[in-house]
């Protein structure tokens, strides 16, 4: 029986509270959770920023779990823990090129 170490631990974890951070976002509205944005001051609507942000954070938090399944059931390379944080800040980027590229809201 595979047992977790706690490189596995670690990735479980964090995308399991990534995945949850997503869904609050996407699901719930809590927009307020990602930094500097308030509906107020962006021409985004709150609508747009939570469906964008909510399923970019769902990918990744899903991302990351299985990559943590994958890490307890077998001794992945060391360079796919670079590859995993390539893969992230790239998501991230493209985040933040679609929020800004994104017409803005009319009265």
């Amino acid at each position: 029986m595979p047992t977790l170490g706690p490189l596995a631990i670690e990735w479980l974890a964090s995308g399991a509270l990534v995945t949850i951070l997503g869904a609050l976002i996407k699901f719930a509205g809590w927009t307020w959770l990602l930094a500097g944005y308030s509906e107020s001051s962006s021409s985004v609507p709150d609508d747009v920023v939570q469906d964008m942000a909510g399923n970019t954070l769902l990918r990744v938090g899903i991302a990351i779990f299985v990559f943590g399944m994958l890490a307890s059931v077998m001794n992945p390379p060391s360079y796919l823990d670079l590859v995993v944080g390539a893969v992230i800040v790239l998501a991230v980027l493209r985040l933040i090129y679609r929020l800004n590229t994104q017409p803005p809201q009319t009265a």
